[in-house]
């Protein structure tokens, strides 16, 4: 009986320790809200965003590319690069060198196969040029509807990475004008926010929540100035960068983190390596 029970004993024992040890399943949630300008999401009512500027890494000076158009400023998000390396100059796609800078997903399911990917947009392009290889590609006309798919995505158990993208806030700088002072562009804002606070709800009711770690990540794809983009200006290429969750240290970023630094701190956070990394432009905000 006794060396019976020993073995046992010992087992029950070492439990909770090698249960302890069991790493959690790490996943990724990245918001993109097109054309949102930093000082005007600094000066909109923002709890659920504002939270998670609070508690991660946040900067109000990050830059996204020279040419500031969606085309070429999605695609340097997800894909690590500047448009010197991606090809994409205008929101025609023309020249994209898909094959050496893929979406991110590629680049974590070569790392992790059989992992479950998701794009909601808003924004049909993102789907249609720069998402390649996913499981899920949701495309939508209004930001009510992108929140409604994304809700229903997120909540899927076996779902590891989703995108997802918001487009009023940028139909209302262009209808009204892209400035903090312009109501209905700080009101579109934090509307958003509201839509931001479900995504938060729905990905901490998760069933296995408790077994996930996740890194969330947002930002926008260049800002504005009047009622357009497109020019090489402070106010159309500033942008903001928010970092949540774990490995991101709570800080105010430093210096000019550009909009490429979503894709590699996504990739880095995936457990991607460094030498599929090397090529990309650019930094991780992991620490």
């Amino acid at each position: 009986m006794r060396s019976f029970l020993a073995p046992l004993l010992l087992l029950l024992f070492l439990a909770p320790a090698l249960d302890a040890q069991t790493p959690r399943a790490r996943k990724l949630l990245i918001i993109g809200i097109d054309g949102c300008r930093p000082d005007a999401l600094l000066k909109a009512k923002t709890p659920h965003l504002a939270k998670l500027i609070d508690e991660g890494a946040f900067t109000d000076q990050a830059k996204t590319g020279d040419i500031t158009v969606s085309g070429p400023g999605w695609t340097s998000m997800l894909t690590g690069v500047w448009r010197e390396k991606h090809g994409v100059r205008d929101n025609k796609f023309e020249n994209h060198d898909w094959k050496t800078y893929p979406h991110i997903f590629e680049r974590i399911i070569k790392k992790r196969p059989g992992i479950v990917t998701a794009s909601v947009v808003h924004w049909a392009p993102i789907n249609e040029k720069i998402v390649k290889t996913c499981n899920h590609i949701v495309t939508r006309k209004t930001d009510a509807a992108v929140i409604v798919e994304a809700e229903k995505l997120l909540a899927k158990p076996e779902l590891d990475v989703l995108f997802v993208h918001f487009d009023d806030v940028d139909h209302a700088g262009h209808t009204k004008g892209f400035h903090p002072d312009v109501p209905a562009y700080v009101k579109s804002i934090e509307l958003t926010d509201t839509y931001v606070g479900r995504l938060l709800d729905v990905l901490n009711k998760r069933a296995g929540r408790a077994d996930e770690d996740w890194l969330i990540l947002v930002s926008t794809d260049h800002g504005g100035n009047n009622k357009g983009h497109g020019k090489n200006t402070p106010q159309e290429r500033t942008i903001f960068l928010i970092a949540h969750g774990p490995g991101i240290a709570k800080r105010r970023l430093e210096g000019t983190p550009g909009v490429v630094d979503v894709a590699v701190t996504a990739l880095d956070f995936m457990g991607v390596d460094l030498d599929e990394r090397k090529s990309l432009d650019g930094q991780s905000l992991l620490k």
